[in-house]
């Protein structure tokens, strides 16, 4: 996809989010998502929860620099908050690949209060039961919405998983398990370092330009450095799977510039904490 066909298309998206407050916990939403019955969905902000230092305060991650008791306390907090049931929650146990599982009900509860699920970076699901719980900070996150076979998906995607097309790999997870056609199917890419900030070496920047064929993918380069877009990245590979430009929402927001609302692996150096983004089904 050339530069000029993304920004012909980007001009149909849906831009930004919406804040979602529940007594001290705040989650972000997509609109155009918010508005479909029969789904919920959000992505966690950092306020809200028990944890300390680094990791203050709704850190969602077991592998940070933080207690098991604090992270369940804190899932605790935000199911309590935003009216999730802790058992149906799946927690991906991702590679930073492009695997995608299709899992039901008897996977409630993996990587939280039960064994992680096999290693994946995606998962969908038509299955009312599950809550399907991907790890964030810095990486996006994918969602997937079909209303005609009611069937989900969400991913995890740093830029290997991007560069891999996870978020097309969703949506043919759907299409084979359930019947999804992408046509039908309302997207969104959740916060993500931005294109000003994420740094990374040249080759890398290029890669993405070769593999996506659009230039705007690099915003800026210098000294053999290159600042990468991964939130357009993911939009490229959903409109190459056949998603209409106006089922997708880029929420565009940087989680390396919002210090307030997120965690940031590469702002803090590795000591942080993680959001969660989720996302359920129901009859």
């Amino acid at each position: 996809m050339t530069t000029k066909d993304y920004l012909s298309a980007r001009t149909q998206f849906r831009i930004g989010f919406e804040r979602r407050r529940f007594g001290a916990v705040e989650i972000l939403t997509a609109p155009a998502l918010s508005a479909c019955e029969g789904v919920i969905h959000g992505f966690t902000t950092r306020a809200g929860g028990v944890s300390t230092g680094g990791c203050a305060s709704l850190n969602l991650c077991f592998s940070r620099d933080d207690s098991e008791q604090n992270v369940l306390a804190n899932f605790e907090i935000l199911c309590n908050s935003v009216g999730l049931d802790l058992a149906t929650m799946a927690l991906v146990n991702h590679e930073h690949g492009a695997n995608v599982l299709a899992i039901g009900a008897d996977a409630g509860g993996c990587g939280i209060t039960r064994p992680p699920l096999a290693f994946s970076d995606g998962f969908v699901t038509d299955d009312p039961g599950v809550t399907l719980t991907t790890s964030h900070a810095d990486c996006s996150a994918y969602f997937f919405f079909d209303p005609v076979t009611r069937s989900i998906g969400l991913c995890h995607a740093g830029w290997k998983g991007t560069l891999a097309r996870i978020g097309a790999n969703v949506v043919e997870a759907m299409r084979a398990a359930f019947g999804a056609n992408p046509a039908d199917v309302i997207a969104c890419v959740a916060p993500c370092i931005c294109g000003d900030c994420f740094e990374v070496d040249e080759s890398l920047g290029l890669r993405f330009v070769s593999q996506f064929g659009a230039d705007c993918l690099i915003t800026r380069r210098a000294n053999g450095k290159a600042y990468l877009d991964i939130e357009a990245a993911g939009a490229i590979q959903l409109l190459e799977a056949g998603i209409s430009p106006a089922n997708i929402t880029l929420m565009n927001a940087c989680t390396y510039e919002m210090r307030d609302d997120f965690f940031s692996y590469r702002r803090d150096k590795g000591i942080t904490g993680s959001m969660i983004a989720f996302m359920k089904v129901y009859i």
